[in-house]
């Protein structure tokens, strides 16, 4: 008889936290410095994103319009530059910030910082390009309004947040008619400015760079108002009970299930975090074993904490044939209730603690990919050292604590239900 393989812990250390500089006009700049064969990433934020927008998609028009002109350059000069240093610029809108993120050699950083600082500071905006990339807009989400998954996070957000919270609204085809090239001069005026902003550099940085970045943003005040907004959105009331969205002729249908969490500050969010992987974080987990592997109810089905500023939003997410929404959503709650009431194993628990291990380790890999991680948890208003705070967390938690938070913390009756399809 063969003798299988020892398997030994996984072994993570604690990551080195970023370097913070106060630039002399107050804008913090975050620094992982070190050998990346030759890589940058440096990531602007400029604080508001949804959450302080007037009108919907304001602020992800803004961002988007960015790179469609700006000082003497067109669109297409912009991106023929880029394309001639090899460089990638990526702008995108979240609820708590604008981000704009440069992907680069280092050996081009300095030019490339020269063309960053003419698309933030000056945007043109222009009407033709506009209606481009509304129309575009408007056919992407066209496509994606026939998707129950979709329609599924979009009637979740407006149960968590409400109608009259930015982050609460369903978005529809006409806001996009809506959105003028005002709308985004006023936005950018509003919120792109040093007042505002916040900085990530990696990669294979000198000081020269640092100082380079120094140089273009962290010298004077810049921008529009110069009043930095608050990138914690306030909290809510969730409506909580079931809503049922009929989608005539779908195929699945898809279940959404979660409530309001726990702010950041939480003594008890790491720990919940990692109930949450045990829950329906990973291909073995508790759903996963019993929705799909012993039911066949699904192929796939997930437990996640997705972050809104401070606040975080625990949710199951899946899609089943119509016929099974009912048996599904039965089995999501009598796992609930057996975290609650029947002691974990602790051979669970040291299960999932190598699985987080294992992806720690992956998600880390590299100084760009740990700059994503001390972003998340800036956004999230933790500090830099809670990354190894939750480490911690995870090497020492007990099955015990875990019951406890599990009965503390899921309460079916607390729970939003959005189930969308022809079921």
């Amino acid at each position: 008889m063969k003798t299988p393989p020892v398997i030994n812990p996984v072994i993570v250390d604690a990551m080195a936290l970023p370097v913070s500089i106060e630039m002399p006009n107050s804008v913090p700049m975050y620094v992982l410095k070190g050998y990346n064969k030759g890589i940058v990433r440096l990531e602007l934020l400029f604080k508001g994103g949804y959450a302080i927008q007037d009108k919907p998609l304001q602020a992800t028009f803004t961002n988007r319009m960015l790179r469609e002109g700006a000082g003497n350059l067109s669109s297409d000069e912009i991106s023929r530059k880029l394309d001639y240093y090899g460089a990638w610029i990526e702008c995108y809108s979240s609820q708590k910030c604008n981000h704009i993120v440069l992907y680069c050699l280092s050996k081009h950083f300095e030019p490339l910082l020269a063309l960053l600082e003419t698309i933030v500071k000056e945007p043109l905006f222009p009407e033709n390009n506009l209606e481009v990339v509304r129309r575009n807009g408007k056919a992407h989400f066209e496509v994606n309004s026939k998707k129950v998954d979709i329609l599924a996070q979009r009637h979740f957000e407006h149960a968590l947040w409400g109608e009259n919270h930015p982050l609460g609204h369903i978005v529809e085809t006409a806001d996009y008619d809506n959105i003028t090239r005002d709308d985004l001069l006023s936005y950018h005026q509003k919120v792109y400015n040093s007042g505002n902003l916040a900085l990530f550099v990696s990669g294979d940085v000198s000081d020269a760079e640092i100082s380079a970045v120094e140089h273009v943003f962290g010298c004077g005040e810049w921008g529009g108002e110069c009043k930095s907004q608050d990138v914690f959105v306030d909290c809510c009331l969730s409506k909580q009970g079931r809503c049922n969205i009929h989608v005539e002729g779908t195929v699945q249908s898809a279940v959404k299930i979660g409530f309001m969490a726990m702010d950041v500050s939480n003594p008890d969010f790491h720990k919940f975090r990692f109930l949450t992987v045990l829950l329906g974080g990973y291909f073995g987990s508790r759903l996963m074993s019993n929705i799909r592997e012993e039911n066949g109810y699904t192929y796939h089905i997930s437990a996640e904490v997705d972050a809104y500023g401070r606040r975080n939003a625990f949710m199951i997410s899946s899609e089943t044939a119509n016929e099974y929404v009912e048996p599904c959503i039965k089995e999501i709650y009598k796992e609930i209730e057996r975290l609650c009431n029947e002691p974990i194993p602790e051979s669970e628990v040291e299960h999932v603690r190598n699985y987080i291990l294992g992806e720690m380790c992956r998600e880390c890999e590299g100084l760009t990919a740990k700059s994503e991680v001390f972003v998340n948890a800036w956004l999230s208003g933790e500090s830099f050292a809670s990354v190894n705070e939750y480490l911690e967390v995870v090497k020492s938690v007990t099955a015990a604590e875990l019951n406890r938070v599990a009965k503390e913390y899921l309460k079916p009756c607390e729970m939003i239900e959005i189930v969308v399809g022809d079921f």
